[in-house]
């Protein structure tokens, strides 16, 4: 469960001392270790320079270069697998009035993470967030497939809380808040959370909505669907290797619809070889596209 964590730090943190606390103290792959950093990430969050300092640097670097990053996203410093953001909440009068573009978070859309991460509240009155839990093993992957989503609770994240939320464990939802909010964000990147599914949900249906585009799982898909379009027999070799081997189910089932794709002739061959996929997405998937063969 999402966790709230109380904490009190009246001193300023830097970004260095935060880093060098993470590398000495923290194992990223504990929940517990990591809520140790939670009095660092307040302690943080005291510097009340710290966002418009980068900001303004931000804004200098438009002048010099030609790519725009997101104005929702604050890069702040990174370590070993791990790395330290502002998120920017514009309110619903920033976004109806066009004042604010809404490119990076999308309000009121359940969703989970394939990483953990731990935010505070850093600036202006915070959003409404509503919590719930799910068993990720019992997901298949299948796009609106039931899921047991469970309520939490409803809470108001405002500025000097702190959360720790558990990857593919914890969902929620935010809503705008009455005026344009900032968090600061610890985010885990593990090699593992690559590998790793996201969720988009539909609360109403409880049931799988969709997948995050910018998803590494999603542009290796898109990827594999471009050279099966344009690909010839090494793409086919690679394609074998992917379905083969891949540690990602969807990235697998992928390969096998692009080895379809260059050689239809033998659809039947590779929807057989996918049924024997450990993955219920692959596998099912597999005895659908043969079911629909043999109709054909």
């Amino acid at each position: 469960m999402a966790r709230t964590i109380e904490t009190r730090n009246e001193s300023v943190v830097s970004i260095e001392e935060f880093i060098d606390f993470v590398h000495a103290q923290v194992d990223l792959r504990d929940l517990d270790s990591i809520e140790t950093a939670a009095p660092l990430l307040r302690g943080m969050a005291n510097d009340r320079q710290l966002v418009v300092s980068r900001l303004n640097r931000q804004v200098l670097n438009l002048f010099r270069t030609e790519t725009i990053a997101s104005a929702q996203v604050i890069y702040l410093g990174e370590g070993r697998d791990f790395y330290l953001r502002a998120n920017v909440w514009p309110s619903l009068s920033d976004l109806s009035s066009g004042r604010v573009y809404q490119d990076q978070f999308a309000y009121s859309v359940a969703h989970d993470h394939n990483y953990s991460f731990m935010t505070v509240g850093y600036h202006g009155p915070g959003y409404i967030t509503e919590m719930y839990q799910y068993d990720n093993s019992a997901v298949t992957g299948k796009l609106g497939e039931h899921v047991e989503l469970h309520f939490v609770e409803r809470l108001h994240f405002r500025t000097g809380m702190v959360m720790l939320y558990e990857a593919s464990r914890d969902v929620h939802t935010q809503l705008p808040p009455e005026d344009m909010s900032i968090t600061l964000n610890f985010m885990i990147s593990t090699p593992d959370v690559r590998l790793r599914d996201q969720y988009f949900f539909d609360l109403e249906r409880s049931a799988l909505l969709d997948y995050p585009l910018e998803l590494d799982g999603s542009r290796r898909i898109s990827v594999i669907r471009m050279a099966a379009d344009v690909g010839d027999a090494n793409t086919q070799q690679l394609l074998n290797d992917l379905a083969a081997s891949h540690p990602c189910r969807r990235t697998r089932l992928a390969a096998y619809e692009g080895l379809v794709k260059l050689r239809p002739q033998d659809a039947e061959l590779v929807w057989r070889k996918a049924g024997s996929d450990s993955q219920a997405l692959v596998a099912d998937a597999a005895r659908s596209r043969l079911d629909a063969l043999h109709r054909s």
